[in-house]
C-alpha cells in the first residue's frame, strides 16, 4: 500500500481546490474528513487516481477521502501542517478596514512566532478554546443563580419553585466540572498529534475513585497499583501530562503497527503503557506542579505589586502567543480557592487597551481614518474582545501599547491590593470574558456584589490610567492620520 508522503497530501490539497477551501480538516479511522467551503470545486476523478487514496465519498456536510486503516491520522496532521504553512505565507487583504488591519498584523506577528516554546503554548488555544462557550455559559448560570439566591432565599423564606430553580441554574457547572478532566483529555491528545479517545480514557483515572469505601463517584475497581498507593492530585496538570505524551507513546506505537492491525491494537498498547507511566510518575509530578503553582500565584495575586506585573505583561504575552500558559494556573486556582483570582487581574489589560484607544480617539483630527477604526472596534474592546484594537491601533503605534499596558498594570495593582487587604476576588468559572460581559461572573467570599464592585473599580481605574497616560505621553510623534 502507498504510503502517507507530503507529495501525495499536497497533490490531495490540490485537488479539493487548495487550502482556501479547505474550512476543517480532520479524520476517522480510514478517512481523512475535509469540510469544504465549495464540493463543487473538488475534482473528484483527479482525487481518486492519486496513489492511496481507496475511495471518495461525498455528502452535504463533509468531503471523505479513504484511505484505509492506519493511514488517515497521519493524514490529518500532514494536511494540516500544509494548511497551516501555506496561510501563514499568504497576501493581505486588499480593503482596510480595522478588522482587516488587525488580522493582517496578528498573521506578521505571529508567523514570527516559531520557537519550540510558542509552537508548544500554541496548541493550548487548541485544547481550550472550544470550551469556553461552556465555561461562559455556566459561569452566567451560575452567577445569576447565586444573585437569585442572595436576593430572594438568604435570610428569607423562598417559595419552593425559586429553591428549584436555584438548584437547575446551578447544576450545569457542577457537571461541566465533575467530568471537565475528559473533554480536555480528549482535546489535548488531539492537538498534540494524538486520536483524542485514548486521552479521555487517560483523563478517567484521574476522575475514577479508588477508595472501595466511598460512598459517591465511580469505583475503580482498585485501590492500589501493583502495592503503589495511587494519588490523582493534580487532576487537570496530571491529565495535560498524560494527553501529551499519550499522543507521542500512540503515535510512535503507530510506527510499528502494522496498517491492518492499527484500528485493534495501537490504542491497547497506548493505553498499558501510559497507565504505568500515568500511575507511578505522572500523578505525583503533577500534583507538585499543582500545589507548586498554586503557591506560587496566590502570593502573586494577593501582592499589589505581583498583581500589577502580571497585568501589565498580559498583552505581551498576548502578542508572544504564550498567554495561553496560564490556563492550567487558573484551575489550579479553582481548586485552591474556589474561584479563579487570576482572571481579573489579566483582564485588567484590556481595560487599560480601551483607555488607550479612547485617547488616540479623542487625540486625532475629526477627519482622521483612525477614529473611524477605534469607533467600530472600541465595543469589542470594552465587551472583551480586545484583537481588533491591539493589532490594529496600538501595537503598530508602538507607545501606546506601552501606556496600554501601564493602564492594565494600575488596575491589577488595585485588585492585588484589595487582595492583600483580605477580600481576594475571582471569575466563579475556569475563565471567560474579560471586559464588562465579566461582571455577573465575579464572586468572592464576601459575596458576588463585593466581587463586582471590585472589578468594576479596578476596569475603570485602568481606562483612566490608560487613557490620561496615553493622552499625554504615549500619543507624540505617531501616526494619528
Amino acid at each position: 500500500m502507498a504510503k502517507i508522503t507530503e507529495t501525495m497530501i499536497s497533490q490531495i490539497l490540490s485537488a479539493v481546490g487548495g487550502s482556501s477551501n479547505v474550512s476543517k480538516c480532520g479524520n476517522c479511522m480510514t478517512r481523512l474528513r475535509l469540510t469544504l467551503a465549495n464540493n463543487s470545486v473538488a475534482e473528484q476523478a483527479t482525487i481518486k487516481q492519486i496513489p492511496g487514496v481507496l475511495g471518495v465519498v461525498e455528502s452535504d456536510e463533509q468531503f471523505q477521502i479513504i484511505l484505509g486503516p492506519g493511514k488517515a491520522q497521519q493524514a490529518a496532521d500532514l494536511m494540516n501542517q500544509l494548511i497551516d504553512s501555506l496561510t501563514a505565507g499568504g497576501e493581505a487583504p486588499a480593503h482596510q478596514d480595522l478588522s482587516s488591519i488587525a488580522a493582517e498584523q496578528k498573521k506578521q506577528v505571529k508567523s514570527k512566532q516559531t520557537s519550540s516554546v510558542q509552537r508548544f503554548l500554541s496548541k493550548f488555544a487548541t485544547i481550550f478554546t472550544p470550551l469556553i462557550p461552556g465555561f461562559i455559559a455556566a459561569g452566567l448560570l451560575l452567577g445569576f443563580a447565586t444573585l437569585l439566591e442572595q436576593i430572594f432565599v438568604i435570610g428569607q423564606e423562598p417559595s419552593q419553585f425559586m429553591v428549584d430553580m436555584i438548584a437547575y441554574m446551578k447544576v450545569f457547572g457542577k457537571g461541566l466540572f465533575a467530568f471537565l478532566s475528559i473533554l480536555i483529555g480528549y482535546n489535548a491528545q488531539q492537538a498534540f498529534g494524538g486520536s483524542g479517545v485514548n486521552g479521555a480514557i487517560l483523563a478517567s483515572l484521574f476522575v475514577l475513585g479508588y477508595n472501595p469505601e466511598a460512598t459517591s463517584g465511580i469505583y475503580s475497581g482498585m485501590s492500589e497499583f501493583f502495592g503503589y498507593t495511587i494519588d490523582p492530585r493534580g487532576n487537570i496538570i496530571g491529565v495535560l501530562l498524560a494527553a501529551i505524551i499519550g499522543a507521542q507513546v500512540e503515535r510512535r506505537v503507530r510506527r510499528f503497527m502494522p496498517d491492518s492491525l492499527d484500528m485493534i491494537l495501537t490504542s491497547v498498547f497506548t493505553l498499558l503503557i501510559m497507565g504505568v507511566v500515568t500511575y507511578v510518575v505522572i500523578m505525583p509530578i503533577g500534583g507538585e506542579l499543582f500545589k507548586g503553582m498554586s503557591w506560587l500565584f496566590l502570593n502573586l495575586n494577593d501582592n499589589p505589586i505581583g498583581a500589577a506585573i502580571l497585568a501589565g505583561l498580559f498583552l505581551i504575552s498576548v502578542v508572544f502567543g504564550i498567554h495561553q500558559g496560564f490556563v492550567p494556573v487558573y484551575f489550579a486556582l479553582m481548586e485552591a480557592q474556589g474561584f479563579n483570582s487570576l482572571f481579573p487581574i489579566l483582564a485588567m489589560a484590556g481595560g487599560g487597551q480601551v483607555g488607550a484607544a479612547l485617547a488616540l480617539y479623542v487625540k486625532a483630527k475629526k477627519e482622521a481614518v483612525l477614529r473611524t477604526q477605534i469607533k467600530g472596534a472600541i465595543i469589542p474592546g470594552i465587551l472583551g474582545i480586545g484583537e481588533p484594537l491591539i493589532y490594529g491601533v496600538t501595537l503598530p503605534r508602538v507607545k501606546p501599547f506601552v501606556t496600554a499596558c501601564i493602564g492594565g498594570a494600575a488596575g491589577g495593582f488595585f485588585i492585588g491590593l484589595v487582595s492583600y487587604l483580605g477580600l481576594p476576588v475571582g471569575l466563579n468559572t475556569v475563565f471567560g470574558p474579560s471586559g464588562i460581559v465579566a461582571i455577573p461572573l465575579m464572586t468572592s467570599h464576601h459575596g458576588i456584589f463585593t466581587g463586582m464592585m471590585v472589578f468594576v473599580t479596578g476596569l475603570v481605574i485602568s481606562y483612566i490610567v490608560g487613557f490620561l497616560s496615553t493622552y499625554f505621553f504615549g500619543s507624540k510623534d505617531i501616526d494619528l492620520s
